[in-house]
């Protein structure tokens, strides 16, 4: 299957086309002998050669269908710094995602909008029904990539891969195709508990930021932490509304923040689009960890 439209799939902080065996330049030093490939099933490549012939090999299937490899751009300079891939089975029905990032380039958010902008690719392209992911056990920081993606922890494959002569056990990650569409149906906004009561008492949802800015804060799920962490850090008494798209009478405008793309409510939310209402508390030390579930 042709990328057609797919051609080159950006948002917010990356962009990811199809690779490129000239890639290989810019991408070997990410990956030859450094740490990147201690959390791969992958041993990273032997030589700047083969690495070199792979990606040119990898150039001409993803061209023609037979494989889904790009390339992770950083879009402000146009520079390579990583490499994901997804990989249908021979049904199309479900699908397993893989991707790598230069050290440099890890914590600042790549990853995350990496995964999200592939997952629509293989729910929407594709026309896949799941999609799923392996990681480490003990790998945190992929495994919070996926959690934000609102992938869900499935269990631990004991003796999964052969890594350097030991077994490794590896978590499975899945998504499938209603929780996309659900996930995709809702955005989030964090309030304090007084807040959320006085709304009730009113009949509608008017913060203090719709009269000063003009629109009220909301989040994606996989936003969310960052925003607790940033703006109510070591703030106990808060509640996250679930507010549904398809229910929610003002206008939603999606606009750029912080290198990402946050949804705008442009007017009091009706208190018939919260369809959720759930407690949202930090660790002991004040920051938020925990992914909510409705």
């Amino acid at each position: 299957m042709w990328l057609g439209s797919w051609q080159s799939l950006e948002m917010g902080m990356v962009k990811l086309r199809p690779v490129l065996g000239v890639d290989a330049g810019i991408l070997f030093p990410l990956v030859y002998q450094t740490r990147v490939a201690d959390t791969l099933a992958w041993d990273g490549p032997a030589s700047f050669e083969e690495f070199q012939q792979s990606l040119a090999e990898r150039e001409v299937q993803t061209s023609l269908g037979q494989r889904h490899v790009f390339t992770i751009v950083e879009p402000q300079f146009g520079k390579p710094i990583g490499m994901t891939s997804i990989r249908p089975d021979m049904q199309l029905f479900r699908g397993d995602v893989g991707l790598w990032l230069g050290e440099m380039y890890q914590g600042r958010g790549y990853g995350t909008q990496t995964v999200r902008k592939l997952v629509e690719y293989g729910f929407e392209h594709l026309g896949l029904e799941k999609i799923e992911s392996c990681v480490f056990t003990g790998n945190w920081a992929s495994r919070r990539i996926f959690e934000k993606n609102g992938f869900l922890l499935e269990g631990t494959i004991r003796s999964a891969v052969r890594k350097r002569g030991l077994a490794v056990d590896e978590w499975l990650f899945g998504l499938t195709l209603p929780e996309f569409s659900a996930w995709r149906g809702v955005i989030l906004h964090l309030c304090l508990s007084p807040v959320w009561q006085k709304a009730k008492k009113e009949g509608v949802y008017q913060p203090t930021s719709l009269e000063l800015e003009g629109f009220i804060h909301c989040s994606r799920l996989e936003q969310i932490l960052d925003v607790a962490n940033r703006f109510y850090f070591r703030e106990k008494d808060m509640l996250l509304l679930w507010v549904e798209l398809k229910l929610l009478q003002p206008e939603v405008r999606w606009e750029p923040a912080d290198g990402d793309d946050f949804p705008h409510v442009y007017g009091p939310i009706n208190l018939d689009a919260v369809i959720a209402v759930t407690p949202f508390a930090p660790d002991d030390d004040g920051r938020f960890r925990q992914f909510p579930r409705q």
